[in-house]
């Protein structure tokens, strides 16, 4: 066959459409992503972070996918039993939001307007219907999931985990119902998380306002920006080393407009240096107040409807919204002559994730879990590095809440979520929590009518047990099934920091209450993707980037490439979609690089030769030392050294230079001195696809089909290269860099001088170093080709 008829056996241009969809099928038909055993008998397990029903496919996914999905290749490869095991997050308000939107939209009723049976038929159908579409995108990009064990938050088997953990956490006395100070959502009418609250920087203002000390003529001058809360005031603070006001400590300040006879208490929270050193205390509606409050016993008074709206503790205010009364409290104050200023001030307000209300602190009844042993042990377990954080820095983070950690409060007044498993019997009021759905009665008198609490379960406390409850936790025969003693503890969790209070420290205090156990070996907390000038990517700044469009325009491998290599420790991934378009244009180096070679690779030979050339040498050691750096690299989570070490090889040493001093020995009549290179370069190739896959899939695959061996698997589940002793030439290494120094030195003179590229030239080398002189003597022919010389002189230096 001619060297173009070979050649025409790949077309001239990658097309990552046709070979992407092709590859992906291939192996998920053929089930190439379910656990098999391998050669090591060691097993390597990573639960994908669930994702939201509600969600679509972003940029931090993407990367999270790359990440986990590199590991997961590169480990299958090295003969590990892998489980990639998908799921998704029933994401309680978020995806109840999103139906009482569409409700609203279409119907014009709430879901007031619905019992909660019909209402939660209604999720449900949404979400069989709209649910499934992140999935498929995680597909796209790659992601060798086994889809067989893929799980849903809300399925009956996590929903069994979840009442298993509930029930056994509210018999030893640690989940409890207290009224604690949460941030309240008035148009959910739900308390949320602290990770459901966004910050966002608003023009308000200092209102000064003053308050009289009952029996004297002195008055306190407080400052707040929300005077609307005064109506909630239960105290007034000042620091008891403040000599301004440490003799009024004890005596009584009096609450304007609804003058309420409050104590004036001492609290080093207060700070002197700040504001007016006077601190209204609204313990209702503040957190800070309400820590004051429990130091110093203070009632709470509520002054706020479940909507956001001034109660009857509003007086003449009620019905109004805090930003109504706000102004209509500032006008009363000055008719009552105790309004002094106005400052304006820009200030960070709390404003719901879903919702985009601003958020009350408001005290209400809420079911929290006692964490404080619990805190302790997962400490501990990071401490001892039975877990361990990469980069190790991000364990600081986990430390700062751990070691001081607040009760959590697991309640959210919502429908859609995991009902908490709380009975109160209606005929003796006994209350109990229990693992049925439908308990037959009460356990205490045996009465039939009995009631469930109303509230569900904050997301995080399914998302708490999701390394145990994906792998059959609490059921011993699906635990079998699923392959918990196989892969419990998992290996790995990849993550962002954003999480790390939320998600990391959960699982960690869960898995070892539940079942003594580390959930996972390691952390790797991995960068946050912004746009190209480093901005967070957002709705509001339009700089969003949607991974599908990239791999619609540039394939899913230069994608994957783009992220792994921006991927370094401790830093951020400016995404630009110049970078990626310039990865897609390694991906078709590789591509074309092959395609020049692939006709000669006729004449290889299963076996390296053992009479390799100088260059042969050269080229193998290189390769042997980039392979040391791909095990190292991504076995460390260095993604962007494993890319780099690859991309400097396939550039700068073998299409360079080795495929550039390979082409005339190829187009040569030396048959024996022919088939030694084509063997040296379809081995390259076949290393270079396989260090390659688990960061690029899908050309690697593609191209494997031209380098396998007869009998010989997919890609997918080939030995993953290893570094070789044998392939080590170091003197060769030395040697050819300086020749690789000494022509990119004259290519850069020719440039200065402006010497046409194909006009030779004459030049002299000088060295005194006789070994280096008899080797460039030899490399002559090589000199000339790649430098364009017609002579080439090699002489000692002159005294």
């Amino acid at each position: 066959m001619s060297v173009e008829s070979k050649m025409n056996e790949l077309s001239t241009t990658y097309s990552s459409e046709n070979v992407e969809s092709k590859w992906y099928k291939t192996w998920e038909d053929g089930k190439y992503f379910a656990p098999k055993k391998g050669k090591t008998g060691e097993s390597f397990c990573i639960i994908m972070p669930p994702p939201n029903v509600t969600g679509i496919l972003h940029a931090g996914h993407a990367l999270d996918i790359t990440t986990q999905d590199a590991l997961i290749r590169f480990k299958r490869m090295k003969g590990f039993e892998t489980l990639f095991l998908p799921g998704m997050d029933h994401a309680g308000i978020a995806t109840q939001s999103k139906v009482e939107e569409l409700v609203w939209e279409t119907e014009k009723k709430t879901r007031h307007d619905y019992n909660r049976e019909d209402f939660l038929k209604l999720i449900w159908e949404w979400k069989e219907k709209y649910g499934g579409s992140i999935a498929q995108q995680q597909r796209v990009m790659g992601a060798s999931a086994d889809w067989d064990y893929s799980m849903f938050t809300m399925d009956p088997e996590a929903n069994e985990a979840v009442r298993k953990c509930f029930v056994n956490l509210y018999n030893e006395g640690l989940i409890y119902q207290s009224d604690y100070i949460v941030n309240w959502d008035p148009a959910l009418q739900s308390a949320i998380s602290d990770a459901e609250v966004d910050h966002v920087e608003v023009q308000g203002a200092f209102y000064h306002i003053h308050y009289k000390v009952k029996g004297s003529d002195e008055v306190l001058e407080v400052a707040t920006t929300r005077p609307e809360t005064l109506l909630g005031d239960t105290a007034v603070a000042v620091n008891p080393n403040d000599d301004r006001f440490k003799h009024l400590i004890g005596k009584t300040a009096i609450v304007p407009i609804c003058n309420r006879e409050v104590p004036i208490i001492g609290d080093e929270h207060v700070d002197i240096e700040k504001g007016t050193g006077c601190l209204k205390v609204t313990p209702g509606h503040d957190f800070n107040d309400f820590e004051i409050g429990k130091r110093h016993n203070l009632p709470i008074i509520n002054i706020l409807n479940k909507d956001g709206t001034l109660n009857h503790e509003g007086l003449e205010f009620q019905g109004l919204t805090c930003k109504k009364a706000r102004n209509k409290v500032v006008e009363k104050l000055k008719e009552l002559e105790l309004f002094v200023k106005e400052e304006k001030h820009v200030h960070q307000v709390g404003h719901g994730e879903r919702s985009k209300v601003v958020i009350e602190p408001m005290v209400s009844k809420q079911w929290f879990v006692n964490v404080q042993d619990m805190a302790n042990v997962a400490v501990k377990a990071v401490e001892d590095d039975e877990t361990r954080f990469y980069p190790k820095g991000w364990e600081n983070t986990y430390f700062s809440w751990l070691r001081e950690p607040k009760n959590w409060c697991i309640s959210r007044q919502l429908w859609w979520g995991h009902r908490i498993p709380v009975f109160t019997c209606t005929n003796c009021n006994h209350e109990w929590a229990d693992e049925a759905l439908e308990p037959a009665g009460c356990p205490k008198c045996h009465a039939a009518k009995i009631t469930q609490d109303p509230d569900v379960l904050d997301t995080w406390f399914s998302s708490g047990l999701w390394p145990m409850s994906t792998l059959g936790w609490p059921n011993p025969e699906r635990m079998k099934e699923r392959g918990f003693d196989r892969f419990f503890p998992t290996s790995v969790l990849v993550t962002g920091f954003d999480i790390i209070f939320f998600w990391v420290a959960r699982m960690m205090m869960m898995s070892y209450k539940m079942v003594d156990q580390k959930p996972f070996d390691k952390v790797y907390i991995h960068a946050i993707v912004r746009d190209k000038l480093g901005r967070k990517m957002s709705k509001s700044l339009g700089n969003g980037i949607d991974p599908i469009d990239m791999v619609n325009q540039y394939g899913a491998d230069a994608f994957r490439f783009t992220l792994a290599a921006g991927s370094g420790y401790n830093r951020n991934i400016n995404l630009d979609p110049d970078r990626i378009a310039g990865f897609r244009n390694f991906i078709n180096k590789i591509w074309n690089a092959f395609r020049f070679i692939y006709p000669s690779l006729d004449l290889a030979k299963a076996e390296l030769p053992t009479d390799l050339d100088h260059h042969e040498r050269w080229i193998l050691s290189e390769l042997n030392t980039v392979t040391k750096v791909m095990n190292e690299s991504i076995e460390e989570f260095r993604y962007d050294d494993a890319c780099s070490g690859i991309y400097a090889f396939v550039y700068d040493k073998l299409c360079s230079w080795f495929i550039e001093v390979s082409k005339n020995i190829l187009n040569g009549d030396d048959e024996a001195k022919k088939a030694n290179r084509a063997t040296v370069l379809r081995y390259c190739f076949r290393q270079i696809v396989a260090l390659l896959h688990p960061i690029t899939p899908f050309i690697t695959e593609e191209l494997w089909q031209y380098l396998k061996n007869d009998g010989e698997d997919l890609l997918i589940q080939v030995d993953y290269p290893e570094f070789s002793e044998k392939l080590v030439f170091e003197k060769d290494q030395d040697d050819m860099n300086k020749f690789i120094e000494v022509v990119t030195g004259i290519r850069n003179l020719r440039a200065s001088m402006n010497i046409k590229p194909k006009e030779e030239v004459t030049v002299n080398l000088f060295t005194d170093d006789e070994n280096l002189s008899k080797y460039f003597n030899a490399e002559t022919q090589g000199f000339k080709d790649l430098a364009k010389l017609s002579t080439l002189s090699i002489d000692k230096k002159s005294a």
